[in-house]
């Protein structure tokens, strides 16, 4: 653990203290309740990764304004206080632990879908944010204001729920974002044109969430920091227009990527560990006295030692690798890296099931999200012999759980080698992640007494 000692230092938000600087960054699952009310599957997924040792949760995007601002099937809402009890609930649960927790506060702008919202989604301007998006309709500058005073509601409902910090979410096509991108606003008013105009809407966003929550309760803002379309904001752009309302925040959640650039947001698997971070190193060059948190295909504990070593951020935001394994902290502290489980960046059933099926979040390599592990403090009660044939990773998996669980396991494989399928495709140059997934397997299987 010594080598990654770094990862396990304390850092103060603003009076806010965190018991290391690994966060869990926001990432949408569709567990809601059909009226957007947190559910308990959301509480078991959460606490899981509150005992799994993280610093920092931030939960995934709350509505401020309903249905408007809505995105996804079921996204969390926090623009009325009918929604504080469960939140609260959650609260309680993840401070047990002595980690901290933070909400996004969201308004989907044009990103939400008009089937699910039931009316034409609204935006900056009449562009849509993305290939072939819906037309939205133009906010009036009354409309404007008004939003913004949703935020600082909603950031001071928070606040009294219980949460530790706020987020603001400034990036990835939702509302400020397309405010901020000259792709998607060509307002001719005070909040267009010119990236003073632009970042407008930001700041008086930020500034009515600061006069609401007081100047010792954290705010984050998340953005975008390269669009990564020709003519959008690059990382150059973004350091300008921050400058303009990032002294009332505390923290930068420095993220990339919008809904036309979703291979930057969401990364794909053909990025290296952590390549965000050199944005991250020059927002924190710029803004020095701003807690900055980098993410992005981050996995090996080595590279995130990096990061900070290097000081090219103050925290590691971490989102998609604790779907796939809740545990990572504690198994780098503890110095059980081969356990790790390390997500592969397929994409499959924390993205592409979510955002284009409408379906709850799963993971290609963990097969239960909520309880992770958990299934190995139930034995079997008896004599069991279990014999599986093929040696894939679902033979893998299924062969190690049996032997977790008590039983004799005899695992049966023509080929020399385990791994299936996912050992060949790894080796295609841009999926070399995938061969993480055997490789763990067969680390696993090794240490298993009753696996043959």
């Amino acid at each position: 653990m010594n080598q990654y000692k770094n990862l396990f230092e304390s850092i103060e938000i603003n009076g806010l203290t965190l018991e290391n600087r690994l966060v869990m960054t926001p990432m949408g699952t569709n567990f809601g309740e059909q009226n957007e009310e947190m559910s308990f599957l959301h509480m078991d997924y959460y606490e899981r990764r509150a005992q799994g040792g993280y610093g920092l949760l931030i939960v995934e995007n709350a509505c401020v304004k309903y249905p408007e601002g809505s995105n996804g099937t079921t996204q969390l809402r926090i623009d009325a206080d009918n929604y504080i009890p469960r939140l609260y609930k959650l609260c309680e649960i993840i401070h047990q632990y002595g980690t901290k927790i933070a909400i996004q506060l969201n308004h989907a702008g044009a990103s939400a879908v008009e089937s699910r919202i039931g009316m034409q989604p609204v935006s900056t301007s009449n562009l849509p944010n993305k290939e072939c998006g819906a037309i939205p309709r133009k906010l009036s500058v009354e409309e404007i204001y008004s939003i913004a005073d949703d935020y600082a509601t909603s950031a001071k409902r928070a606040q009294t729920i219980g949460f530790d910090a706020i987020e603001i979410h400034a990036g990835h096509s939702y509302l400020i974002s397309q405010f901020l991108s000259p792709l998607t606003n060509d307002r001719t008013d005070e909040f267009g044109g010119n990236i003073e105009n632009r970042a407008r809407f930001a700041k008086i966003i930020v500034e009515k969430v600061r006069k609401v929550v007081g100047p010792r309760f954290p705010v984050i803002i998340r953005i975008s920091a390269d669009e990564f379309l020709d003519g959008d904001n690059t990382l150059e752009d973004s350091i300008e227009w921050l400058k303009y309302f990032v002294k009332e925040v505390d923290m930068i959640d420095v993220s990339a990527g919008l809904s036309d650039s979703i291979h930057k947001q969401i990364d794909a698997s053909y990025y290296p560990d952590g390549w965000r971070r050199y944005m991250a190193r020059a927002i924190k060059e710029v803004f020095p006295d701003k807690i900055v948190m980098t993410s992005g295909n981050i996995r090996n504990p080595q590279s995130a030692c990096e990061i900070l070593e290097n000081q090219d951020a103050d925290l590691i935001g971490m989102g998609r690798q604790t779907i796939a394994n809740p545990s990572w902290s504690h198994k780098v502290k503890t110095g059980k890296i081969d356990e790790i489980r390390q997500c592969i960046s397929c994409n499959i059933g924390c993205a592409g099931h979510r955002i284009g099926l409408n379906r709850p979040i799963r993971c290609t390599v963990n097969p239960d999200v909520f309880y992770d592990d958990f299934y190995k403090k139930q034995k079997v009660n008896k004599k069991t012999n279990v014999v599986v044939i093929g040696g894939g990773t679902a033979g893998l998996e299924a062969a190690c759980t049996a032997s977790e669980v008590g039983c004799t396991t005899f695992l049966i494989e023509k080929e020399k080698t385990l791994g299936g399928l996912a050992r060949q495709i790894s080796q295609i140059p841009e999926k070399t992640w995938i061969a993480h997934f055997p490789k763990y397997l067969e680390k696993r299987a090794e240490k298993l007494h009753d696996l043959f």
